[in-house]
């Protein structure tokens, strides 16, 4: 097998890199670790895939493109590092809608994005991505700022699937902008590990990250100022070089396994790479190079993957831009305008399953229980498998018992053992079997918690899954086990007071004072 070498900042040759070594040397690195109403248009479609349901504001053939994309990475990835096709529950699928521009996105994130191309939001059952388009006239075989952030977030779902510990914050970084920076040929080749050229003038102009302080989570919180530095782009260039480098090879493995034995990050740096001054002036020498490796996995390699296109209804492309805001997220204001605006959209479809459970959910958002309720019913009388209606309908029924009607607890299981029938595979209903003891406050059977174990299997990038499942591990006096529940926290890339958190309740102490903190992750 042989993969093209590409030039870092012009691509003006090629030659070969053996894509097997580079594979089993990452594979051994693995193992070691084990506000916005849009103006509905005539053609909006969905495109349904085993792993992705995608909401496309463009022509079917962007859609089916875009979609055999993320297939196609994520089979390229499951190759590289020689795990099976798993099996995704279809309501656990990422969600992502493929809107008209930038400007929209922004609109959709909020506040504080006047630079945002794309975000991303992971949760158990929902997990959410916001893109532009990519123009009709766009020749490049490589991704968007937009399809490249979405690669990025969706890298760092793959390593919480496999990995377990806590791997340092560089390497999780690193790791996402290596596979982010990919290529998908029309042939149905993919290339990984292309230079990352969005990284060019941070590497040249941003403040520097020393090395001590880059192979060290907690030097870099502690020690990072507001300035923009190079964090990320030093985290992709090192995580390459250690992937490429002849006279390395090997070293990322050994680095892994003495984290995994205990050594502390400082410790397993410099037993892993030697001389820290030494590797920093080979990076600084890698970076300067015209030409960089990357993995180029040919068409026989990559699993393809049926996609369904469809265009939406009326009714559906009507809620549509609502179901975007409330998959989104929203506070207590904005609720009570979207719910308006579902009720306006939803009125002439109270027979569409699609557009009553829309309306369920932003019904539920703006606190009104009973009429969420009433619309996941109308939703269920049409189509009694609608997997989110039912699930609108757990929601509702919980909230109800949870404030007060006790003798509803039976009635929210019977809502949950639903939704499980028809997914067994589903987290919510799972881990809401676990919730629903636990709110009661009776002892959870060992079938509930062998249920939110499952779940957390299923969903193991859902923060409140896992945080879930340690403190009941923590309260049932099962340490060790809530150690390794928490320890992927420990250094997570976008939350620092998460990250305080899991290490408050791992060493037993009281956590921070709870305070939101980033849930998106936006570039």
């Amino acid at each position: 097998m042989a993969g093209p070498y590409c030039a870092w900042r012009s691509c003006d040759g090629v030659t070969g890199v053996n894509v097997s070594r580079i594979r089993r040397l990452l594979a051994l690195a693995l193992a070691v670790l084990a506000s916005l109403p849009v103006a509905a248009r005539a053609e909006w479609r969905e495109a349904s895939s085993p792993n992705f349901l995608v909401y496309g504001d463009q022509s079917e053939s962007q859609t089916r493109e875009f979609t055999d994309m993320l297939e196609r990475y994520r089979s390229a990835m499951l190759y590289i590092y020689n795990l099976p096709p798993e099996v995704t529950s279809p309501s656990n699928r990422l969600t992502v809608f493929v809107v008209r521009d930038d400007a929209q996105v922004r609109k959709l994130l909020g506040t504080g994005s006047r630079f945002v191309s794309g975000f991303y939001q992971s949760r158990a059952g929902g997990s959410v991505a916001f893109v532009p388009r990519v123009n009709d006239d766009s020749q490049s075989d490589r991704v968007s700022d937009g399809e490249r952030l979405l690669l990025h977030e969706y890298a760092h779902h793959f390593m919480f699937s496999v990995f377990s510990g806590s791997p340092p914050m560089w390497m999780t970084e690193g790791f996402a902008e290596f596979y982010a920076s990919a290529k998908f040929e029309s042939g149905g080749a993919v290339g990984l590990g292309l230079p990352a050229d969005h990284r060019v003038a941070e590497l040249e102009l941003a403040q520097e990250v020393p090395i001590d302080m880059l192979l060290s989570t907690r030097k870099y919180r502690e020690n990072t100022s507001k300035r923009y530095d190079s964090f990320y782009g030093r985290s992709w260039l090192l995580f390459h070089y250690l992937t490429f480098s002849d006279e390395r090879a090997g070293q990322m493995a050994d680095y892994l396994r003495r984290l995994d034995a205990g050594e502390g990050e400082e410790a397993a740096a410099v037993n892993a790479f030697g001389d820290l001054d030494v590797l920093d002036k080979e990076l600084a020498a890698y970076k300067k190079r015209r030409r960089m490796t990357y993995l180029r996995l040919g068409p026989e390699r990559i699993t393809s993957a049926a996609i369904t296109i469809r265009t939406l209804n009326k009714g559906e492309a009507a809620i549509l831009p609502v179901m975007m805001r409330s998959r989104r997220g929203v506070n207590d204001e904005q609720a009570k305008i979207v719910v308006e605006e579902a009720r306006q959209a939803a009125a002439p479809y109270a027979d569409d399953p699609f557009v009553q459970t829309a309306l369920a959910e932003a019904e539920f958002d703006a606190g009104n229980t009973a009429e969420a309720l009433a619309a996941a019913d109308r939703a269920l009388a049409r189509d009694p498998r609608a997997m989110n209606a039912l699930i609108q309908k757990m929601y509702a029924l919980f909230r109800q018992a949870e404030q007060g009607d006790a003798r509803l607890w039976p009635k929210v299981r019977a809502a949950v053992a639903a939704a499980n029938r028809v997914e067994n595979d589903n987290p919510l209903p799972l881990s809401y079997f676990y919730r629903t003891y636990a709110a009661e406050g009776r002892t959870p059977p060992p079938v509930a918690i062998q249920g939110l174990e499952r779940a957390l299997a299923l969903a193991p990038y859902d923060i409140g899954l896992r945080m879930t499942l340690a403190q009941y591990q923590i309260g049932s006096g099962q340490k060790e086990r809530a150690q390794r529940t928490l320890a992927p926290l420990i250094n997570h890339p976008h939350n620092t007071r998460l990250a305080e958190t899991a290490r408050a309740l791992i060493e037993g102490r009281v956590p921070p004072a709870a305070k939101e903190d980033e849930d998106d992750t936006a570039s």
